[in-house]
């Protein structure tokens, strides 16, 4: 994990305009090629981590076919993806390397957002002193109805806590970790519009023609600012909002968790949306049970360092990555 520790920030985040353009002239083989061999310390972080990340990666994949071999089947995801790899048309099988990077990818982004996720929910929490009192008295009745301590609750427990659910909801409304995604066009097709947009020659379009190989940016961040479906206050922290009646939601409903977009949504949303939300749960609970939350001096050089996903890091202080002093 230490190797993880600023490494989006270090590699994404406000790169230098000589980075800038340099990557907009040198051709993709030349940028590779100084991906390689450069001495520049965000890149010698990268490769440090992309190394002990293989290491981890190919142990994994090691232990999990040794368990195969041996007739256990194991659910877990790492498992299910050297059990599918196990194939006897070899033109449908990972190589050593793609597999190693299907590995990589689930470590990377099993961490970084739900640590990242995690850090907004305790800084509204240490904002709004009010919400750690009424979260801590509804873990209170949470015990008291389960018959439970805080540290053994169930998924039933977490899950049946309505206002636990809300600050969830909210803060990953209202900082969403990933702000944007992408996509690909692999084939024509068309985009319905649910509302038409108004060309400069005035005429109204439904829908938009996407042709083949199209990349497509999707604004997470300005979608759940969206007034049309999140309310007037969009632009406000308000947990109470996921209390409103049903029937005042606005807008198509999307996504595999509170109409948001945080973990995407259709065939490629999160595979892993369900444990990070327990993870962020139990974390929550854990962590309002045991302590009072209040911001410091520091967050007045509160600053967000866009770098893939959203991270909170100080003016002044963006060396050292992730940085939210509570």
């Amino acid at each position: 994990m230490k190797a993880y520790f600023g490494l989006m920030s270090d590699t994404l985040g406000s790169p230098p305009k000589s980075s800038i353009f340099m990557q907009t002239i040198l051709p993709v083989w030349v940028l590779q090629l100084m991906s390689k061999v450069s001495r520049r310390r965000s890149l010698v972080h990268a490769r440090h981590t992309a190394k002990l990340a293989n290491e981890v990666a190919r142990a994994l994949v090691k232990s999990k076919t040794g368990a195969l071999l041996q007739g256990r089947n194991n659910k877990d995801i790492l498992s299910l993806l050297v059990k599918a790899n196990a194939s006897e048309d070899e033109a449908t099988k990972l190589t050593e390397e793609e597999m190693l990077a299907q590995m990589r990818t689930i470590l990377l982004a099993g961490h970084e957002t739900s640590a990242t996720s995690l850090c907004w929910v305790l800084l509204e929490l240490a904002r709004h002193p009010e919400l750690q009192d009424r979260l801590r008295a509804e873990i209170r009745a949470t015990e008291f109805a389960s018959g439970r301590k805080y540290s053994s609750f169930t998924s039933s427990d977490l899950d049946g806590m309505e206002y636990l659910s809300a600050i969830l909801k909210e803060s990953m409304r209202f900082h969403p970790a990933l702000y944007q995604n992408y996509r690909q066009a692999a084939k024509d097709d068309v985009l319905p519009l649910s509302t038409p947009i108004r060309t400069t020659s005035g005429e109204y379009l439904n829908n938009l023609p996407i042709p083949k190989g199209m990349k497509v940016i999707l604004s997470i961040a300005a979608y759940h600012r969206n007034k049309d479906v999140f309310g007037e206050d969009a632009d406000i922290f308000n947990p109470d909002r996921w209390f409103r009646k049903a029937n005042e939601k606005k807008g198509p409903t999307l996504g595999v968790y509170g109409n948001l977009l945080t973990f995407a949504g259709g065939i490629r949303a999160c595979i892993g949306w369900r444990f990070a939300l327990y993870e962020m749960q139990s974390l929550t609970v854990e962590i309002i049970s045991n302590f009072e939350l209040c911001p410091t001096p520091q967050l007045e050089r509160l600053r967000r360092e866009a770098c893939l996903v959203m991270l909170p890091t100080l003016e002044g202080e963006e060396l050292k990555g992730e940085n939210l002093p509570l």
